[in-house]
């Protein structure tokens, strides 16, 4: 996916607000460009299409069709990628199971898709499953506005994951080896979804210090789920993302 310590420095998250707050910072840009890249791909396409493509039709016909699935708008580009990496984040750096990518799943390339950002899950020593909800937001300067839409955005629903992008999740792990993983999703969607279920990731990616804004959200949260929030600071922020998809669109990283 994105091999955050290639590029990043990863500090531990410490107690904030009695929760956990985390800080990335790259250190590489260049490394973290190549390495978003090479993921960029598997993003957008269904597992083995590429491989086809590049079979039966060579390899500029698999560029031309990544060029027909990848956002070109700096915007769409920007909000895809943030949740990208909040999805490597839970899977790399705190194990989650997430399963093949919804934006695979997207009807236009330009559009914005509705539901959670990115869901995860882990199964407990007795099978049953726990998830997490994640809300990305990327701006290239990142103030407390955006960390108050990404708070509205944790707490809809009653702070749980909205059943459709749920029983979607559910259903891509079905056809992965993580399919228990599914099964155990879907068990746990129909005997009920509480609180108690679900962790919570707020993922921020952005050139700049909201530091001080994470802490008065988590500090003024007040509800029953448990609350991670990552920042990923990369200073030439909307470089790396134009570099990244570049690299994809120019013939594959």
């Amino acid at each position: 996916m994105s091999e955050f310590r290639r590029w990043c420095t990863v500090h531990a998250p410490v107690p904030t607000g009695g929760h956990l707050a985390g800080l990335i910072e790259s250190h590489d840009d260049s490394t973290g460009v190549a390495a978003v890249a090479a993921g960029l791909p598997a993003a957008y396409t269904k597992s083995g299409s590429l491989a086809d493509i590049a079979e039966r039709l060579g390899k500029d016909a698999v560029a031309e069709f990544l060029r027909n699935k990848l956002p070109t708008s700096a915007s769409a580009r920007s909000g895809d990628i943030g949740e990208i990496l909040a999805t490597a984040y839970l899977h790399e750096e705190q194990g989650w199971v997430v399963g093949p990518s919804r934006l695979s799943e997207r009807d236009h390339q330009e559009w914005a898709m509705r539901g959670d950002d990115a869901l995860g899950a882990k199964l407990s020593s007795d099978g049953k499953a726990r998830v997490v909800k994640a809300e990305a937001k990327s701006r290239a300067r990142l103030y407390n506005d955006t960390v108050v839409e990404a708070r509205e955005g944790l707490s809809r629903n009653g702070e749980l994951p909205s059943a459709q992008s749920l029983a979607q999740f559910a259903e891509r792990l079905l056809s992965t080896p993580d399919s228990d993983v599914g099964i155990a999703v879907l068990e746990l969607q129909l005997a009920g979804v509480r609180p108690a279920d679900v962790d919570h990731l707020m993922f921020l990616f952005t050139g700049n210090d909201p530091g001080k804004h994470v802490t008065a959200d988590l500090v003024a949260y007040q509800g029953p789920v448990s609350q991670l929030t990552i920042t990923l600071r990369v200073r030439g922020h909307q470089q790396f993302i134009r570099q990244a998809y570049e690299k994809v669109t120019a013939g594959g990283p």
